[in-house]
């Protein structure tokens, strides 16, 4: 895809009749925050031997191998090991529309699974640490 000033321009001053936040400028958003954090140092060196290393839990093969479970009363919400604190899950699907000028538009599936923690942990170096997390 190729970003045009017009682009920009419309992503960085929405105009008032918009009152919709469509996917593609959520992720634009979200693309250019986590560009803005990785070339700014907001996330030096020190501040992350500070927070300490989470221990994951472990793997899920139902998941392919990623360390997560699903959104259920009986499964682990959080995916930190030792932790105590606050968990939100959820999960997301639904259908969107992908048009094409020239072609039949065409119905899209989308599932995601959404989670944030808040508490303590103990991390890798065995000590307790505090931290706010997120799973998108």
């Amino acid at each position: 895809m190729r970003s045009t000033h017009d682009d920009i321009a419309r992503f960085l001053t929405p105009h008032a009749a918009r009152h919709h936040l469509s996917r593609r400028t959520f992720l634009k958003a979200g693309v250019a925050t986590t560009a803005l954090i990785a070339t700014t140092g907001v996330m030096s060196a020190r501040s992350v031997a500070k927070s300490g290393t989470p221990t994951p839990v472990p793997a899920n093969a139902v998941f392919g191998g990623l360390h997560i479970y699903g959104v259920d009363p009986s499964m682990e919400p959080s995916s930190i090991t030792n932790f105590h604190g606050h968990v939100g899950a959820a999960v997301v699907d639904g259908t969107g529309t992908w048009e094409v000028t020239g072609h039949a538009p065409e119905t899209l599936l989308f599932d995601t699974d959404m989670r944030f923690m808040q508490g303590t942990f103990r991390g890798t170096d065995g000590r307790s640490h505090e931290g706010t997390f997120a799973f998108v």
